[in-house]
């Protein structure tokens, strides 16, 4: 059986890749931000208790393992900016993998606090990487990084962004996962450490908060339950994106982690193009209800916003034979269904 490590793995990637994994075989060891507010993994837990009244059990002399109902899964709570514990359990635990997910990875906040953002994007992975190096671990570690990093439009170039474009990120979230990336290369043609990066552009899907797809799901179920007023307020609704499902970007991950180039990077994308406009105009076909739209609230806008963003994904088509699989109205669909269940259940 093969020990991997998934960093940020109550995130919306992570949890979804813990699922895979051990339906998979793998005995994974989960990492957790310490004292969040752990929702995407509570299946694992006792469902007798609340999360908040769940005892730590000892783990390296450390209060940090949270007890689960899967043998096969260690959720630990590790600030991946805590390099001593970082250290400690990467070469206790000795991993075959590391899904470095763990980030701050939002634009917004990046721009409120970007010393956060740098220290935890860059130096926490600096800790996942230097006792690799110190131990001479043989471990392959796939980082998240994210279309943020080339700030270049789809407008600019006239094509799809291909991974050979030069990165020119326009936020400190972006700035903070080039240097994620270069970092990493560095540790690849210098130590000969394995690395595989995953460049992701959107991936929405259940359990997915914060982003322009699950903002109006969200909403629109919440009207549909007769929750809130049938009012909606969103930002700019012009630009494009490639969005793709959680599905296929699980299907994404196994592949760049099976089979994936050793020091190369892949796009993660559809290579396909929807307005927001549309994403909008879907959700608000699954309600019965008439809701009114209020379009570029201030709140709802960011300083700066790339016109079209579309992603390139030839490269891990033709090594990996990655394809994709679903449609912007089925997973979005999806994400209906699971807020409508969620806020069922929120009700009760």
């Amino acid at each position: 059986m093969r020990n991997v490590i998934i960093t940020g793995s109550d995130g919306f990637l992570g949890s979804h890749l813990v699922d895979f994994l051990l339906k998979k075989g793998f005995f994974i060891f989960a990492f957790i931000k310490p004292n969040s507010s752990m929702h995407n993994l509570a299946h694992y837990l006792d469902s007798s208790k609340k999360y908040q009244d769940i005892e730590n059990e000892a783990y390296l002399d450390k209060k940090i393992k949270i007890p689960t109902n899967e043998k096969h899964l260690k959720i630990l709570e590790v600030d991946i900016n805590d390099f001593e514990l970082v250290e400690q359990l990467i070469y206790k635990i000795k991993p075959n993998i590391i899904y470095h997910f763990a980030a701050q990875p939002y634009v917004i906040p990046s721009w409120e606090n970007p010393r956060s953002t740098i220290q935890t994007n860059i130096i926490g992975t600096i800790n996942i990487f230097e006792p690799i190096k110190k131990y001479n671990i043989d471990c392959r570690v796939v980082l998240a990084g994210s279309s943020a990093a080339y700030g270049t439009t789809t407008k600019e170039i006239k094509r799809a962004l291909k991974e050979s474009d030069p990165l020119k990120a326009i936020h400190p979230y972006g700035i903070s996962k080039i240097a994620t990336e270069l970092m990493a290369r560095q540790y690849y043609l210098n130590f000969n450490i394995d690395i595989v990066n995953l460049r992701f552009f959107n991936q929405t899907g259940p359990r997915k908060t914060n982003d322009a797809c699950s903002d109006f799901i969200q909403k629109v179920a919440q009207i549909e339950l007769d929750m809130v007023a049938p009012i909606i307020e969103v930002g700019n609704l012009d630009p494009y994106r490639d969005i793709m499902g959680i599905k296929d970007t699980i299907q994404a991950i196994w592949l760049g982690a099976e089979k994936g180039r050793s020091g190369e990077t892949y796009n993660v994308c559809s290579n396909r193009k929807i307005q927001i406009r549309k994403v909008l105009e879907i959700s608000l076909s699954f309600s019965s209800k008439k809701i009114k739209v209020i379009e570029n609230k201030p709140e709802k806008l960011r300083k700066t916003d790339e016109d079209i963003i579309l992603g390139d994904n030839s490269n891990i088509r033709e090594e990996l034979n990655f394809e994709i699989q679903q449609s912007v109205e089925e997973f979005l669909k999806e994400m209906f269904n699971y807020w409508i269940n969620y806020y069922k259940n929120y009700k009760k």
